[in-house]
């Protein structure tokens, strides 16, 4: 045998003994949460207690993975079928397919996966509007090596509706049939036809949150109204998870429309309105960064305004608008997000982040870019919530948009919106409520108004009822979360309410609204009690709001009761 047959046969003799090695040191794997397919199929969302800590408690050996298999455990609408009704929902809804809810999931196999972003991959999936619940549960560890499995519970999304909405004393109507979820796939498809306060039509929608599996996003609106049309497109690749690198997205938007000018909740003029708008961006974070996370954004936008107004209106001194712009943006969030009940909605797992989120955007469109003038233009949203005590929440918010006139050193559109708000657990099943809004406006265009009335939480009045550039609105609220669980189809609760606040003119109000006197143009009251409907068998996304308000200061249009049926994202 030559020196070089030796040297092969040695070499090869090295490699199995190696790989053998290898083999014999793989870890075994090491079962965490101990259940069955049979026990996940019936995991109960609404368990706590120790066994429950157990189940989805995050191992201690190390604090972070790679993570491995995914498994997705999929409940129907109703866990049992001991009624017809449940039988029924399960055996015509469509279980969302295990395609949509990985492309869903924010991370695949071979990324890290630590505590964090278990909580964070649960968050993501409660967001969905299909699912009601879902918790990530840590199967096995085997090594440096973790399999999961994930349990949801579907919805009925499949909605034919007939709809009744009423709001500060007008009635919304709607006739629809739409599914988030359409054929289990995850994307969304609607049609129907409304008629509420603005205006009537028909509207078509498409919504896909998964292009291919990917984590590309897409969506289509169409509407023929009876005061104009509005088409919509948008294709994007969104920050998905907190650890996301980039971004990009686009959309175009094309809307005519007729825009009513209001006042004591009357038309007063009806003004012709067309906007074009489209938006590119790009965005760029380097993820986590000890529990915050930065994100920055460049991006250019065109928006173009234009305005036919009635013969008799006063003010047509800008009919049109332009702008074209580049502009800079810059994320701040922190992360302390915390799984909480009965906070905004009723008996449901909610996601509340106890720390900052900001946002920040300045843009810059001259007259050289094509636009109608030199202005400087700003976007800007920040909020905030803590514990001040564990059973005292404080939740802070505040929006500001605004342009500055170049040419002419003049601020113009200047919207501010700002909330603070308190709520104070006094036990399991009661909480008390308290709430400060604030808003100004400087200088704004003609087919703009800052309104107060029932749709802005002024619920014992007519919609729009007064008009400003100021409002204050002040509200209590002593909530009750009831254990009652009618046909296992809703959470209720229950409110008592006080409602207080005006609208008003600090500066010279525009010349179309008429002269304010008497005391409906003065402080607004109103007290009243609610019903509040929490679905926990459809979308998830939506809560019934069922009040009965009583004005203590009348005036014209005023009603001695006012009774509105609304769905909304909070309590």
């Amino acid at each position: 045998m030559s020196a070089r047959q030796i040297s092969q046969t040695v070499n090869g003799l090295v490699i199995i003994f190696a790989v053998t090695l290898a083999h014999g040191a793989q870890p075994s794997c090491v079962p965490v949460h101990g259940m069955s397919l049979q026990d996940l199929q019936s995991f109960d969302f609404q368990a706590r207690g120790e066994k429950y800590k157990a189940q989805t408690a995050w191992p201690d050996a190390r604090p972070e993975y790679v993570l491995g298999q995914i498994n997705f455990v999929r409940q129907n609408v109703f866990p049992d079928r001991n009624h017809w009704l449940a039988r029924q929902a399960n055996r015509f809804n469509t279980l969302t397919s295990e395609s949509a809810l990985l492309a869903a999931f924010p991370f695949v196999p071979g990324n890290l996966i630590d505590e964090r972003r278990r909580d964070e991959a649960e968050r993501v999936l409660r967001d969905k509007a299909f699912l009601y619940d879902a918790r990530v549960l840590v199967r096995q560890v085997c090594g440096t090596r973790m399999d999961l499995d994930v349990v949801v519970r579907d919805v009925w999304t499949l909605t034919p509706g007939l709809g009744l909405t009423r709001s500060g004393g007008d009635n919304e109507t709607s006739v629809s049939l739409s599914d988030v979820n359409f054929l289990g796939t995850g994307k969304g498809l609607s049609i129907e036809y409304f008629d509420d306060t603005d205006r009537s039509g028909t509207f078509l929608s498409y919504d896909d949150p998964n292009i291919l599996g990917s984590r590309w996003q897409g969506s289509l609106v169409a509407a023929d109204n009876d005061d104009g049309e509005r088409y919509g497109a948008s294709l994007s690749r969104p920050f998905f998870a907190l650890d996301t690198p980039y971004a990009f997205g686009f959309s175009a938007n094309h809307f005519v429309r007729n825009e009513d000018l209001e006042f004591l909740g009357r038309d007063q003029f009806e003004l012709q309105a067309e906007t074009d708008t489209v938006n590119i961006y790009l965005g760029r974070s380097s993820g986590r960064q000890q529990g915050w996370v930065n994100r920055y954004f460049a991006g250019v936008r065109y928006q173009h305004e234009q305005f036919e107004y009635p013969l008799d209106f006063p003010d047509t001194t800008q009919d049109e608008r332009k702008f074209i712009y580049p502009y800079l943006g810059w994320s701040l969030i922190e992360e302390q997000f915390e799984a909480s009940t009965d906070i905004d909605r009723v008996g449901i797992v909610e996601d509340i982040n106890l720390g900052w989120n900001i946002y920040l955007e300045l843009g810059w469109s001259p007259d050289t870019f094509g636009g109608f003038g030199d202005y400087l233009l700003l976007r800007g949203a920040a909020s905030h919530r803590q514990y001040l005590a564990r059973a005292h929440l404080l939740s802070l918010s505040a929006e500001l948009r605004s342009r500055y006139d170049l040419d002419n050193n003049t601020t113009e559109d200047l919207r501010l919106e700002s909330r603070a708000s308190y709520l104070w657990r006094q036990s399991e099943k009661w909480s008390f409520f308290a709430s400060l809004d604030y808003n100004l406006t400087r200088n704004l265009p003609a087919d703009k108004q800052l309104t107060l009335g029932g749709d802005d939480g002024l619920r014992g009045y007519p919609t729009r009822y007064q008009i400003g550039d100021r409002s204050v609105l002040a509200t209590l609220e002593q909530r009750y979360y009831s254990s009652a669980y009618p046909f296992g189809l809703f959470r209720v609760g229950y409110a008592a309410f006080f409602d207080v606040g005006r609208a008003w003119f600090e500066d010279e109000p525009p010349a179309w609204v008429p002269p304010r006197e008497g005391d409906h143009f003065d402080v607004l009251s109103n007290v009243g009690v609610g019903l509040r409907l929490e679905s926990v068998r459809t979308r998830r996304d939506r809560l019934v709001h069922i009040d009965f308000a009583k004005p203590l200061v009348d005036g014209p249009f005023v009603s001695s009761w006012e009774f509105t049926i609304t769905a909304k994202q909070s309590f």
